[in-house]
């Protein structure tokens, strides 16, 4: 009977030693078979001006490189622009209006935290965010940002999730839809399907798919496109061919801080610039 507990005690005490080999391999190594490739950044940046301040590009960039992006695409892994941000206005009219969003009547809630509208072109804009997580509607996904929709519904948008917690019981979360407003000189709207949600710790801000939102200006006020862009950067995953995504943004850019002569892709001049892999 001894000898009986005594082999029960050598099995119980091998087990645990496995199991704890195996959770201290998991702690050091991790998952390794979920872990994708490294992604990595590629910032655009004005020629002699302070590193980190806004571009200040005219949107003209990035219509040209959404139109072409799946050349890009193929070996590059995401283009993140974003726009100024539009600030909340005074004065409730026609329903629900905050600077430039006006809402339909799916939204049942207050809209005094909703403080400012963005146009971008990738999710990644929203999750620099502290605690950020963006929730997609089935069906859609980041790269409609840099989509163009056609008909009634012309872009689109993603909410804040309270504002999921607020539509009205005989509308469903994958029917809804946003008018944005720009205001003057004149006032014109576009209509943006929501696709999307996202939990932070700030959700004061409306996010919507870059060409649609710079249809508002276009209209009336094509001078503030010439210095819509405040952000601009490629990105690339491990083992790309770095070759074909400089050839890319040579059309556009320089590939140091000294100015290239003539006009890039845009009928403009080389204002801009990135540095090269190699040179980081």
């Amino acid at each position: 009977m001894k000898k009986t507990k005594g082999r029960i005690a050598v099995f119980i005490t091998a087990g645990i030693v496995v199991v704890a080999g195996a959770v201290l391999q998991f702690m050091l190594f991790g998952n390794k078979e979920e872990e994708g490739p490294a992604v990595h950044e590629i910032p655009i940046q004005r020629i002699n001006i302070t590193e980190g301040a806004s571009l200040d590009m005219p949107y003209e960039y990035i219509r040209s490189m959404m139109n072409s992006k799946e050349s890009l695409l193929n070996n590059a892994e995401d283009i993140e622009a974003q726009t100024i941000i539009a600030k909340r206005s005074d004065g409730i009219k026609d329903g629900i209006r905050v600077g430039y969003v006006l809402t339909e009547k799916w939204y049942n809630g207050p809209v005094d935290r909703l403080l400012y509208v963005q146009g971008i072109t990738s999710i990644k804009t929203i999750e620099r965010k502290d605690n950020c997580k963006v929730t997609f509607i089935d069906g859609y996904d980041s790269s409609n940002l840099m989509k163009k929709n056609g008909g009634e519904v012309g872009g689109y948008a993603i909410l804040p999730e309270w504002m999921k917690d607020n539509i009205a019981p005989e509308y469903k979360v994958d029917n809804i839809s946003i008018l944005l407003m720009k205001e003057e000189p004149k006032p014109v709207l576009r209509k943006f399907k929501v696709i999307g949600f996202y939990t932070a710790d700030t959700e004061d801000t409306v996010y919507a798919s870059m060409y649609t939102y710079a249809d508002l200006y276009t209209a009336f006020e094509e001078e503030a496109l010439d210095s819509l862009i405040t952000s601009l950067s490629i990105y690339y995953e491990d083992g790309a061919d770095m070759s074909s995504i400089y050839s890319f943004m040579n059309d556009y850019f320089s590939d140091s801080e000294t100015k290239k002569e003539g006009e890039n892709k845009v009928y403009m001049d080389y204002d801009f610039f990135y540095i090269p892999v190699t040179e980081q």
